[in-house]
């Protein structure tokens, strides 16, 4: 009885040993803080984004981004965009990391926007800024090293809901970047 009771012991153990291991499967690190460069260089829209790991194939987060050239560039003077991405790669081979590789993201946007009148001599001024929200979608593709750097390239599209008929002759609005974060 005892000899029993000591490999039901030995094996009870062992299985909890081995479904620890499959919990964590490269999960230890779930945070990921990230600035999008492309966006601040090109576009005069600093953005940064705050995403959270769910799974291996499956995270959430959002971006924030602040206009400073409203009238040149992204038209957006604040945007929020959450958004949840789904990684698809082959999981079978041994080297590949949780939420790395190329992903489908679905996103949506609140902000403020800016509206311009402009005169006839290339004059002009800003009326007002509107409430805009809408849903998009982008695709991209992520990276992380060995001492756990991201880098990743996104872009995409999306649809305003709610803005001003009167001033924007396009609804849409742009998902685009080229982020550098650190996995914590």
């Amino acid at each position: 009885m005892k000899k029993i009771t000591a490999i039901f012991s030995i094996l009870m153990l062992t299985s909890l040993f081995c479904l620890q291991a499959q919990d964590n499967n490269g999960l230890t690190l779930r945070n990921e803080l990230k600035i999008n460069l492309g966006s601040s260089v090109f576009m005069a829209f600093p953005e940064v984004s705050y995403e959270y790991i769910l799974s291996e194939d499956m995270s959430v987060g959002a971006a924030v981004g602040f206009g400073f050239d409203t009238e040149n560039g992204d038209p957006y003077s604040f945007r929020a965009t959450p958004f949840l991405r789904w990684f698809f790669a082959d999981w079978s081979r041994a080297s590949r990391q949780a939420a790395t590789g190329f992903f489908l993201e679905g996103n949506g946007a609140l902000g403020t926007q800016d509206q311009f009148s402009y005169g006839s001599s290339y004059d002009y001024s800003k009326d007002k800024s509107v409430f805009t929200a809408g849903l998009g979608l982008a695709i991209g593709w992520k990276y992380l090293s060995k001492n756990n750097w991201t880098g990743e390239l996104y872009g995409g599209l999306g649809r305003n809901f709610v803005y001003d008929k009167n001033y924007d002759t396009t609804s849409l609005y742009p998902r685009i970047g080229v982020s550098i974060g650190k996995r914590f």
